[in-house]
Formats: structure tokens, C-alpha cells, sequence
């Protein structure tokens, strides 16, 4: 798709009408001939795009998307300078979606490709910001991977991952000179909390929201009520960003050393809680080594979502549940919030009646995994009477006890 000045290039390097928006469920199309890849990228021309590339946060639809990735390579010719950039981009693209859904201690596994072999599994890209001179290329590019070919290619490793993006957490920036000193929240913060803004937002599946820092916000949650990790006051914060729960980030020091405790607080999940330090690099700015300090500790909140919720993708389970009902609107709420939960391969509607549904889900992963894949799309996955029963958060069956089929509200054919 060519929208404005931003150029969509397909996997040869030819200009597409492909969609941006990727479906995960559509089949992969078919692998180009390699030799032409870098030949017929050089050739394509493009246009410049004077607005700044800033990449947004992950979501179902751009997962396996890397965007806003900066190229700058010089060359003996543009030619040749473009052909190592738009290589260099795809290469870089790719490491930063297996990054995203592959945890740390599992990288290592992951089979190590050829440019080729990467260049293989993107289904296109677009250039933004392209400029050059007669030896230098840059541009910014987002290249957009097939779904199908990267989950193959991980499954066929046998390297766990995940594709359940978290509701976003809220961050609550602290700090304090010593140990001995009281913490400062807000106003009082606004340096470090700066620092959290500049975290780029697609580090992976866990968005991160940092508080504009109003009285408002000052209201719902002190530094004494965060230090003590406040449950009612910190669900009151998470809640006004629309948040499914808060990260306190505690920086205790600001010379030589910074230490950061991260405690991770959802509605969902136990705490979490991290610890790591910090040390300034040679020629870093205060707001530099304060930016790397917040990034590495984004980094290891998605590490530990990932943790939480990587999956072996080489088997599936079933687990046949109700659904209650009370209009067909009832049921196309949950079955659309089904249909985004990544560890359900499929959905068996098997009877409906008025007041319910009968539906035999398949899923790869750990029940428990499940059930947090779940409550990220305001899904409830528990046991009623020995009866398991999934059920929609905020509609008007939500809450409801059902009865023995054939009772009330029932039909005859109920289910089973």
C-alpha cells in the first residue's frame, strides 16, 4: 500500500498493494528467487519522506512487523550503498520481531539464517525518509514478516515462543539519591520520568504507558502509597490509562551506579519483581544513560512476560466449555475476543441454545497459559458445578449461574 510519501516495496523490491494490516491466519505466499531479491531492490526507486519514522506500540495486527528501522550505509556507489542498506534493514527487521516473541535465554536456539534465508521469510516492506548522496544511502524501512513462515520456522527448531500481547501497564517512575533517603514520585521525578518516555514503544508485548504526571495522578497515587505497593491505589491509576495493572520502577543513586528495582502489579498474575544496575557509559549525557537505564528495565518487563507465557507449539489440548448468553450480540463479543487469543488454533461450536453455547476449544500451551491469554481480551476462564464456563467481562451475561439445560431461559436441545 503507497500512502503519502512512504513506499510499499514487496519481497523482490517491487511496489505492492498489499495490504499493511497483516492477517496471522493468512497463508504465507511464495518464496521469490534469491538471486533477483538484491538486484530488483536496487532498481526500485523511491521517494523521500520529510515526517520523522517513529515506531507505535505492538499489537495483534503489526506482531510480526519491524518498524521504523534505521538504515545508514556507505558504499563505493549509491547503488551498491542502497542494495547493503535495504539488506541490512530486513536483517535488522527480522532480529527484532524473534527478539519480541522468543525470551532471552531462548535466543541462542534460534536457527542462525542467511540474509537469503531472511530475506526469504519477509512478506514486504516500506521506505520511509529516503535520502541519499553518491556514495551514502539512508531511509527508514518497516518490513513486515509472513506470520506462517516465522512461527514454522521457530516450530520446526522446537524454540518456544509467545504471541500473547499483555494489556498494557502503567509506569510509576521513582527515585531517590541514597538509601537513606525518602522516595519522590511525579513532580519531584519528572527527569526520570522523561527517560521512561523515550523508550521506544514496540520493545515487545508489553506496552508501557508513563503518566503525564498531573494532579490527577498525583491524586490517585502518593509516593508512600507506591512505595508500599498500594493495590487499591495503584488499580485506581492503571484504570484511569485503561491499564491492566502498573510497573513501579524504584532508581535508588544517579553518579556511578544506578539500582533499579522493577515490581510488576496486575490484577491477573502475582507480583513480579526485578532487580539490576545500571552504569554510566564513557561520553553519556544525564538524560542518555538515564534513557538506557529505563530501556533495559522495559526490556526485562517483556522478558518476564515472555517467560510467563512462552509456549512449545507441538501439541494442542481441548477443553470443551459454555458459554452464557443472553442475545446473539453476547456470543459474537466473546467468540471475536476468541478469535484474537493467539494460543487457540480453533474453535468447535458444537449447540447453542438461548442462554448458552457448547464450544470445544483447541489450544497449544499450559491451561493456566490459557487462561492469562484470556484475561488480556477481558475473557474469564473458570469452573462452575464441575461445568467449565468462559465468559465476557462488562456484557450483560457477565457474572450470570447457569442452570441445568432445559430450565428457564434453556431450549430443549440444550447442551449436554
Amino acid at each position: 500500500m503507497v500512502k503519502g510519501d512512504v513506499k510499499a516495496v514487496d519481497n523482490l523490491g517491487h511496489r505492492t498493494m498489499k495490504p499493511n494490516i497483516l492477517d496471522r491466519r493468512r497463508i504465507a505466499m511464495a518464496g521469490a528467487l534469491a538471486a533477483l531479491i538484491c538486484l530488483l531492490a536496487v532498481a526500485q526507486p523511491a521517494r523521500a519522506q520529510n515526517v520523522p519514522a517513529a515506531a507505535g506500540p505492538v499489537t495483534l495486527d503489526n506482531l510480526f512487523t519491524a518498524q521504523a528501522i534505521p538504515v545508514d550505509v556507505t558504499a563505493a556507489t549509491i547503488t551498491d550503498a542502497r542494495e547493503r542498506g535495504l539488506t541490512q534493514g530486513r536483517v535488522a527487521g527480522y532480529r527484532q520481531v524473534i527478539a519480541r516473541i522468543v525470551a532471552r535465554e531462548d535466543m541462542d536456539r534460534v536457527p542462525q539464517l542467511s540474509s537469503t534465508q531472511i530475506i526469504d521469510l519477509v512478506r514486504d516492506f516500506s521506505i520511509a525518509n529516503e535520502r541519499s548522496s553518491a556514495v551514502r544511502y539512508l531511509a527508514d524501512l518497516t518490513v513486515r514478516f509472513d506470520p506462517v513462515a516465522v512461527r514454522r520456522l521457530l516450530r520446526n527448531a522446537n524454540i518456544p515462543f509467545t504471541e500473547t500481547l499483555s494489556k498494557p501497564l502503567v509506569v510509576v517512575p521513582m527515585m531517590r539519591s541514597d538509601a537513606a533517603a525518602p522516595w519522590l514520585l511525579w513532580d519531584d521525578t519528572k527527569v526520570w520520568r522523561s527517560a521512561w518516555a523515550r523508550v521506544p514503544q514496540d520493545l515487545g508485548l508489553v506496552g508501557l504507558i508513563v503518566p503525564a504526571g498531573t494532579r490527577d495522578d498525583a491524586a490517585a497515587l502518593s509516593a508512600t502509597q507506591a512505595a508500599g505497593k498500594d493495590l487499591a491505589a495503584l488499580n485506581a491509576l492503571a484504570q484511569k490509562y485503561n491499564a491492566g495493572g502498573a510497573v513501579i520502577v524504584m532508581a535508588t543513586g544517579m553518579g556511578d551506579m544506578l539500582e533499579i528495582n522493577v515490581s510488576e502489579v496486575r490484577s491477573d498474575l502475582p507480583a513480579e519483581d526485578m532487580s539490576l544496575m545500571q552504569s554510566p557509559q564513557a561520553g553519556q549525557s544525564r538524560d542518555e544513560f538515564l534513557t538506557a537505564a529505563a530501556t533495559g528495565a522495559a526490556f526485562a518487563v517483556q522478558d518476564s512476560w515472555m517467560h510467563r507465557n512462552r509456549v512449545a507449539f507441538g501439541g494442542t489440548t481441548q477443553i470443551t466449555v459454555l458459554v452464557p448468553v443472553t442475545d446473539l450480540k453476547d456470543w459474537l463479543v466473546v467468540k471475536k475476543r476468541l478469535d484474537d487469543v493467539p494460543l487457540i488454533d480453533r474453535m468447535d461450536v458444537q449447540a447453542m441454545t438461548k442462554d448458552r453455547a457448547q464450544v470445544t476449544l483447541y489450544y497449544a500451551g499450559a491451561q493456566r497459559q490459557l487462561e492469562l491469554a484470556m484475561s488480556q481480551h477481558d475473557l474469564t476462564l473458570a469452573q462452575q458445578n464441575g461445568v467449565w464456563i468462559i465468559q465476557a467481562r462488562n456484557s450483560a451475561a457477565s457474572g450470570r449461574v447457569l442452570g441445568k439445560p432445559g430450565s428457564a431461559a434453556a431450549t430443549a436441545d440444550a447442551p449436554q
